[in-house]
Protein backbone atom coordinates (compact mmCIF):
# COMPACT_ATOMS: atom_id res chain seq x y z
CA UNK A 1 0.00 0.00 0.00
CA UNK A 2 2.78 2.22 0.76
CA UNK A 3 4.11 1.53 -2.53
CA UNK A 4 1.43 2.69 -4.32
CA UNK A 5 0.97 5.85 -2.41
CA UNK A 6 4.87 6.59 -3.26
CA UNK A 7 3.61 6.13 -7.30
CA UNK A 8 0.21 7.97 -6.74
CA UNK A 9 2.37 10.92 -4.83
CA UNK A 10 5.34 10.63 -7.69
CA UNK A 11 3.09 10.33 -11.03
CA UNK A 12 -0.89 11.13 -10.13
CA UNK A 13 -3.06 8.35 -9.40
CA UNK A 14 -3.97 6.27 -12.54
CA UNK A 15 -7.04 8.72 -13.04
CA UNK A 16 -5.03 11.80 -13.46
CA UNK A 17 -2.59 9.95 -16.03
CA UNK A 18 -5.16 8.95 -18.46
CA UNK A 19 -7.51 12.43 -17.65
CA UNK A 20 -3.39 13.56 -19.33
CA UNK A 21 -3.59 12.11 -21.77
CA UNK A 22 -5.45 13.92 -24.84
CA UNK A 23 -3.65 17.09 -23.66
CA UNK A 24 0.01 15.11 -24.12
CA UNK A 25 -0.92 14.41 -27.06
CA UNK A 26 -1.95 17.34 -28.19
CA UNK A 27 1.01 19.06 -27.45
CA UNK A 28 3.20 16.44 -28.76
CA UNK A 29 1.23 17.47 -31.98
CA UNK A 30 1.58 21.08 -32.24
CA UNK A 31 5.29 20.39 -31.58
CA UNK A 32 5.89 18.16 -34.17
CA UNK A 33 3.52 19.54 -37.06
CA UNK A 34 1.80 16.95 -38.99
CA UNK A 35 1.55 14.23 -36.39
CA UNK A 36 -1.41 11.91 -35.99
CA UNK A 37 -2.81 10.44 -33.47
CA UNK A 38 -5.95 8.44 -32.43
CA UNK A 39 -7.14 7.23 -28.95
CA UNK A 40 -10.25 5.00 -27.86
CA UNK A 41 -11.81 5.02 -24.52
CA UNK A 42 -15.47 3.56 -24.16
CA UNK A 43 -17.98 4.10 -21.34
CA UNK A 44 -18.17 2.83 -17.60
CA UNK A 45 -20.37 0.03 -17.44
CA UNK A 46 -21.34 -1.52 -14.24
CA UNK A 47 -23.40 -4.39 -14.75
CA UNK A 48 -25.91 -3.18 -17.41
CA UNK A 49 -25.54 0.49 -16.41
CA UNK A 50 -23.75 2.67 -18.18
CA UNK A 51 -21.93 5.68 -17.14
CA UNK A 52 -21.47 8.01 -19.66
CA UNK A 53 -19.82 10.39 -17.11
CA UNK A 54 -16.54 8.35 -17.49
CA UNK A 55 -14.56 6.89 -20.15
CA UNK A 56 -12.15 3.97 -19.85
CA UNK A 57 -8.69 4.45 -22.00
CA UNK A 58 -8.57 1.27 -24.20
CA UNK A 59 -5.77 1.87 -26.77
CA UNK A 60 -3.29 4.65 -28.30
CA UNK A 61 -1.97 4.92 -31.65
CA UNK A 62 0.33 7.52 -33.02
CA UNK A 63 2.79 8.43 -35.86
CA UNK A 64 5.68 11.32 -36.17
CA UNK A 65 5.86 12.97 -39.49
CA UNK A 66 9.17 12.29 -39.90
CA UNK A 67 8.26 8.41 -39.83
CA UNK A 68 5.16 8.80 -41.67
CA UNK A 69 7.19 10.68 -44.27
CA UNK A 70 10.50 8.40 -44.09
CA UNK A 71 7.93 5.71 -44.13
CA UNK A 72 7.71 5.99 -48.72
CA UNK A 73 11.69 4.80 -48.92
CA UNK A 74 10.93 1.28 -47.39
CA UNK A 75 11.77 -1.29 -49.13
CA UNK A 76 9.37 -4.26 -49.25
CA UNK A 77 10.63 -7.14 -47.82
CA UNK A 78 9.43 -10.70 -47.89
CA UNK A 79 9.86 -13.38 -45.24
CA UNK A 80 9.32 -16.81 -45.29
CA UNK A 81 9.05 -18.65 -42.20
CA UNK A 82 11.09 -22.07 -41.93
CA UNK A 83 8.46 -25.09 -40.77
CA UNK A 84 8.42 -28.60 -41.66
CA UNK A 85 6.33 -29.75 -44.35
CA UNK A 86 4.51 -32.52 -42.85
CA UNK A 87 0.76 -33.21 -41.94
CA UNK A 88 -1.86 -32.21 -44.91
CA UNK A 89 0.75 -30.36 -46.82
CA UNK A 90 3.27 -32.68 -46.78
CA UNK A 91 6.32 -31.51 -49.16
CA UNK A 92 4.08 -28.20 -50.37
CA UNK A 93 5.54 -24.85 -49.93
CA UNK A 94 2.43 -22.36 -49.29
CA UNK A 95 2.76 -19.37 -51.63
CA UNK A 96 2.37 -15.67 -50.43
CA UNK A 97 1.07 -13.02 -52.83
CA UNK A 98 1.82 -9.77 -52.49
CA UNK A 99 0.75 -6.49 -54.63
CA UNK A 100 2.24 -3.45 -53.98
CA UNK A 101 0.75 0.07 -55.22
CA UNK A 102 2.97 -0.20 -58.58
CA UNK A 103 3.78 -4.05 -58.88
CA UNK A 104 2.56 -7.32 -57.86
CA UNK A 105 5.31 -9.99 -56.94
CA UNK A 106 4.72 -13.43 -56.15
CA UNK A 107 6.73 -16.27 -54.27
Amino acid sequence: MTKQKALAMKFDDWDESYNHLPRWLQVVQESVPGTIFEYVTQPFVIGDVQDNSCNIFERVFWAFKPCIDDFNYCKPIFQVKGTFLTGKYHETLLLQLVKMATETYSL
